[in-house]
């Protein structure tokens, strides 16, 4: 503090003269020796015991006053551990095995208590009743009959008819009528279960394709009637170890007859049996079918024996089936086919994205009933050939996207040898059956799938192909359409409210028709008539007023689009049909 004081006056006498400047200096100087004098015997009497009784200072001459410089301390300051660490000794422990008496007192195993059983009933019937432009009066009805839960059988039975009354435009009359009863059992064994089956099917149509204001035609005149007898049983294996021979066994029957007297008789035997064999599968399939079909001219019979070894491998990513087909075609003239079976898979990524390719091949059996159920207005008298599938390479990538979504997506390439199709037979006044005719063609089919569901609520699922045909012979693969999409979906409101939809499209397909041309030898030429492509849309809703009684209504071919599938044979424009359901 003194000294910034010094600091401080000694600024102020620059200002003064030198009189005053003399006395001030003379009067600090002689007060800082004073104390320099007091502070120096201070230090002396603590140095030396003996004491100074007085001390006098001179100081003769000029004194100038001046602060040394302050200088700031560049050292760091350290902070030094003084701790020691000491060495830790290990220890070490020698264990002996201590016998100890402990009985295990057994606990009784956890039942975990399942979901209660949703209530069974017997039996459901369902009526309705319907109508549409053209068309009368639609009666529909449906009754199934089911034993209940059993650990040693099951049976039931079901019945249904369903018949409509109508006339198109200008065209004759096209009412139709399905009947039918199937009854069917099954016996539960120890490791196997006993199935059989019994049918009756009873379906009259109409040959309504033709120009009803040239000739007007009773329908008694165009009627067809189908009577099919069926009957199957199966044995089949349950086996809950890999390494023995399950199997399945099966023989069915049939008889299908017409109003024109075409009859036919069909036995089939098919089975498998499939073992382990180490950690791979061997399975063997095999088949004997055989036909005998009857017209009022000719009879026809034909046997196809098949038998299908093949070898699955699998693993945690890999699936592989190596397999031959060996078919014997006993027709006219007895054939033997050889073809592929081999399909490898491979998931890449937690089944999301699952590759997979193959090649197979095989003999289809085209019978007179396989033929009406395409196409009920054929000929009683038809030319039955077997289609020869040679090849089909395919390949294409499946896999679910989620644990609602699933896809499929493939290209297939095939070379078939007579390849069923059919035509208006134009040796008939009317033209309003048709025949069968056979070429050999290469088919291109690219196929998309996709599906969501998520639990009962909702389910949805669309497909597309789109198929390529090149024939040998005929203009073009008759009736057969390059595009084909379906769409449907479930939508199922807190089991109250049920609604359906169905969406189909189909593209143009083509007619084989023969006119009459003045230039040809023959006096007629071949024309390819093409037929529009058709889309059409049904929606069913249904209100479940209680469990055992519920209301529905469909709406049919909604757009009320008039299409062909066949030449001259329109299908129903837009119809409806009402009716309750009642379980008891």
């Amino acid at each position: 503090m003194m000294v910034k004081q010094l600091r401080t006056q000694t600024k102020k006498l620059k200002l003064n003269n030198n009189f005053y400047k003399m006395i001030l200096i003379k009067k600090y100087v002689s007060f800082a020796s004073l104390i320099i004098i007091l502070l120096m015997c201070v230090n002396v009497s603590f140095a030396q015991t003996k004491k100074i009784d007085s001390l006098v200072v001179e100081g003769i001459g000029q004194f100038k006053v001046t602060i040394a410089d302050a200088n700031k301390l560049s050292e760091t300051p350290v902070i030094k551990d003084s701790t020691v660490k000491l060495p830790v000794k290990t220890i070490e422990i020698n264990s002996k095995k201590v016998s100890t008496n402990y009985d295990v007192q057994p606990i009784a195993a956890a039942e975990m208590s399942g979901e209660p059983l949703v209530k069974l009933y017997n039996g459901l019937v369902k009526i309705g009743v319907g109508s549409g432009v053209n068309t009368k009066v639609t009666p529909y009805g449906e009754l199934w009959y089911n034993h209940l839960r059993s650990k040693e059988y099951a049976y039931g039975i079901r019945m249904k008819h369903f018949s409509a009354a109508y006339t198109p435009k200008e065209l004759g009359f096209a009412g139709f009528s399905d009947n039918e009863i199937s009854l069917y059992g099954k016996k539960f064994l120890k490791e196997h279960s006993i199935i059989g089956n019994f049918d009756y099917n009873r379906n009259v149509v109409h040959y309504y394709g033709y120009d009803a204001t040239l000739n007007d035609l009773n329908k008694d005149a165009i009627v067809q009637r189908f009577n099919l007898f069926s009957a199957s049983t199966e044995l089949m294996s349950h086996y809950t170890s890999a390494k023995r021979y399950n199997h399945d066994i099966k023989v069915s029957y049939y008889n299908l007859a017409d109003l024109y007297k075409s009859s036919e008789n069909n036995i089939k035997a098919t089975g498998y049996v499939q073992t382990a064999i180490s950690k791979e599968m061997m399975r063997i399939n095999a088949m004997v079918d055989f036909y005998n079909y009857k017209t009022k001219t000719d009879t026809v019979n034909n046997t196809i024996i098949t038998l299908n070894p093949s070898f699955i491998a699998s693993g945690d990513k890999y699936k592989a089936v190596i397999g031959v087909n060996a078919t014997m075609d006993m027709f006219v003239q007895s054939k033997f086919y050889f073809y592929p079976n081999v399909e490898l898979s491979y998931n890449i990524f937690e089944d999301i994205i699952i590759p997979y390719a193959g090649v197979t091949g095989g003999l289809q059996k085209n019978s007179f009933k396989s033929l009406t159920d395409k196409n009920s207005f054929v000929l009683p008298t038809l030319n039955l050939l077997n289609s020869n599938k040679k090849y089909e390479f395919f390949g294409g990538l499946k896999g679910t996207l989620s644990s609602k979504i699933a896809y499929n997506a493939m290209v297939s390439y095939a070379s078939v040898g007579n390849m069923a199709m059919f035509v208006n037979d134009s040796k008939e006044l009317l033209k309003n059956r048709f025949n069968v005719i056979y070429d050999n063609a290469e088919l291109l089919n690219v196929r998309g799938e996709v599906s969501y569901q998520n639990r009962e609520k909702l389910r949805v699922s669309l497909r597309g192909d789109y198929y390529n045909y090149k024939t040998k012979i005929e203009m073009r693969a008759w009736y057969r359409p390059q595009v084909e999409i379906t769409a449907s979906a479930n939508y199922n409101l807190r089991e109250k409210i049920v609604v359906k939809a169905d969406l189909f499209y189909i593209d143009n397909q083509y007619a084989k028709t023969v006119v009459t041309d003045t230039t040809s030898i023959t006096g007629t030429k071949v024309v390819a008539k093409e037929l529009k492509g058709m889309f059409d849309a049904n929606i069913g809703v249904e209100y479940r007023y209680t469990k055992k009684l519920g209301f529905y209504i469909n709406l049919n071919n909604i757009g009320n689009v008039r299409y062909n599938r066949w030449m001259n044979y329109p299908t129903q424009r837009f119809g409806f049909m009402a009716g309750l359901s009642y379980s008891f």
